[in-house]
């Protein structure tokens, strides 16, 4: 479970800003939607971020992205650490130039809540920390300690030649994380270090729209339970689809019937020995091709479309809509939110997809009983329904004043259940709304 993120310094956020799931025990309505965690602290499941454009919410995500792949993925070097400093380090002038960017997020895995600190300035990692939290009532405890090249770490049964290997290898790649050198090396055999990287690399997912068709397709295959849930939501949400299935056909035969202009494109696939065809819709594959046993094979999907007089045709994904073919690569998403314990961020979750639509997903997520939480940016002002949707607690606001984005919870203003959140944010009495100057 994700608790707080607090960042400073990174592109538009000038000044530390704080954000949190954690619940107003004086707001009574949606109860179901306040988690009693393993770590036994209330938090919210769900979060909407709010904001005009440029006002820092897709910086917002991006950031975590960059921390998820600093501790799962090696960057190259300390100059590619460098060039990222210098490229997202906020600009403007009131920023000192040695000023270092900074984040902290608090969550929690199994029955332990955890503090992770990153700081990176023009020399490197700063500093990269990990505690044990005392969750607000006591101290946190150290768990280690790194500074630039150098690591220390505070738990106990750590032989200092291990300890001499990390630094070893911060000294030969200043750019990469000592979560990230454990979870490659496994050096140590600690249940709490070992929890954290974990909680960075498989519960901390961080979506976007431009997955690729193909990867899809093996990601429904090897699941079916997560089949069988995007076709709960296909059927029941007024799209005429009884039903998505996953098509195999001997390559000969898929070239015998299609279109000569598709058998070219897998036919030069084919001679370059790639396994995704190139196929398109709007740039993104819709097919794959797989060599097994020595026949290949072409998987695609098939939408079992309903017509009229309730006849049922085979529609292909290319002839889908654009917001059908995003709502496929959302829906993995959600699914993990429900069924695992991951904290989901999406960015831009109504881009194109119809306003009544998403709502009725994001209700259908808020009914439902949930492991994980979903945290998703949006301009959707329908989605600010406090009487079925949202309490006041789960909105976010983003405000950019003098270049500077500002980040706070709508919690702050004295809401009362029974009045309407999308006036009020219409009206501008939150803030974090477009500002229209003379257009004449």
């Amino acid at each position: 479970m994700l608790y707080r993120i607090i960042v400073n310094n990174y592109k538009s956020f000038a000044e530390e800003q704080q954000f949190d799931m954690f619940p107003n025990p004086k707001r009574e309505n949606f109860t179901h939607h306040v988690l009693k965690s393993k770590q036994n602290i209330p938090v919210l499941k769900e979060c909407a971020i709010y904001g005009a454009n440029g006002a820092g919410k897709s910086n917002f995500i991006n950031l975590l992205k960059f921390v998820k792949n600093f501790v799962t993925k090696e960057m190259s070097s300390l100059q590619e650490l460098n060039n990222w400093y210098f490229a997202n380090r906020f600009k403007l002038p009131i920023a000192k130039n040695d000023k270092p960017i900074e984040m902290l997020i608090e969550f929690g895995i199994n029955e332990t809540v955890y503090i992770y600190l990153l700081s990176i300035d023009k020399k490197g990692i700063k500093e990269e920390k990990l505690y044990l939290s005392g969750k607000g009532a006591g101290e946190n405890n150290l768990i280690f300690s790194r500074n630039y090249s150098d690591v220390e770490f505070a738990i106990t049964h750590i032989y200092q030649e291990i300890e001499n290997v990390f630094k070893r290898q911060l000294s030969s790649n200043p750019a990469v994380s000592v979560l990230g050198i454990n979870g490659t090396l496994h050096l140590i055999d600690n249940e709490i270090i070992n929890n954290a990287y974990t909680w960075f690399d498989k519960n901390l997912k961080i979506v976007s729209f431009n997955r690729q068709i193909p990867w899809l397709i093996e990601l429904f295959r090897a699941n079916n339970k997560l089949l069988d849930f995007v076709n709960h939501i296909f059927t029941n949400i007024g799209l005429g689809i009884n039903s998505l299935d996953i098509k195999e056909s001997n390559i000969k035969d898929w070239i015998e019937n299609h279109k000569q202009e598709d058998s070219n494109k897998l036919s030069k696939v084919l001679e370059a020995d790639n396994h995704y065809l190139s196929k398109m819709s709007d740039s993104v594959p819709v097919f794959s091709v797989h060599a097994e046993e020595g026949m290949q094979t072409v998987r695609e999907f098939i939408f079992k479309q309903i017509g009229i007089g309730g006849y049922v045709g085979d529609m292909e994904t290319i002839e889908q809509s654009t917001g059908t073919r995003r709502l496929l690569t959302l829906l993995p998403a959600i699914y993990d939110a429900i069924n695992e314990e991951a904290t989901v961020f999406i960015d831009e979750i109504d881009n194109g997809i119809h306003p009544v639509l998403i709502k009725n997903l994001l209700l259908y997520f808020g009914n439902t009983s949930s492991k994980g939480q979903l945290i998703y940016t949006t301009h959707e002002t329908a989605l600010l329904d406090q009487q079925h949707l949202l309490r006041a607690d789960e909105v976010w606001l983003t405000e950019k004043v003098s270049g500077v984005t500002k980040m706070y919870s709508l919690n702050i203003f004295k809401i009362h259940k029974t009045i309407s959140i999308e006036n009020g944010y219409l009206d501008g009495r939150y803030g974090a709304i477009p500002f229209l100057g003379n257009l004449e």
